[in-house]
C-alpha cells in the first residue's frame, strides 16, 4: 500500500505534498492532516479513508478528530456520521468497506459535439 496516494496538499506550491502509509501511520500525523482538512487544504482520497478506518478505527478516529478540532458535533455519533459522510464523498463506504462504484468515460469529442451543438460525425 505505500504505492497508493492516500491525501494530497497543494501545498507548497507549486508540486504540493503527497501523502502515503508511511505518512500517516502515527496518530500525530493524521491530526496534522485533519487540520489541514478543515482548512479545506489536505484532500484525503478513497483509499486514504479506507486506510484510515481500517489503521485507526471509529474510536481512534474520534479522538484524533478532536485533537485536530475539524468537524465540531453534539456527540461522538454526530461526528463519525460526518466522518462517514467525507469518506463516502471520497468513495470509500466504511460500513459495506467498500468502494463506490467506477468512473464513466467521458468522450471528449462527445463532450465538445454537445457543447458545439454539432453532431459528432467521424470524417471518411
Amino acid at each position: 500500500m505505500t504505492n497508493i496516494l492516500l491525501a494530497w496538499n497543494p501545498l507548497p506550491f507549486p508540486q504540493g505534498t503527497n501523502s502515503y502509509a508511511g505518512d500517516l501511520a502515527d496518530a500525530e500525523s493524521v491530526v496534522r492532516l485533519f487540520k489541514q482538512a478543515s482548512h479545506f487544504r489536505a484532500h484525503i482520497t478513497a483509499e486514504g479513508w479506507r486506510f484510515l478506518w481500517t489503521q485507526f478505527g471509529e474510536q481512534q478516529l474520534l479522538e484524533i478528530n478532536r485533537q485536530a478540532g475539524w468537524i465540531d458535533g453534539d456527540n461522538d455519533r454526530e461526528v463519525i456520521e460526518q466522518l462517514t459522510s467525507r469518506s463516502l464523498i471520497a468513495g470509500y463506504n466504511p460500513v459495506s468497506e467498500r468502494f463506490r462504484g467506477y468512473f464513466e468515460r467521458i468522450d471528449p469529442l462527445e463532450l465538445t459535439a454537445n457543447i458545439t451543438g454539432v453532431s459528432p460525425v467521424p470524417e471518411a
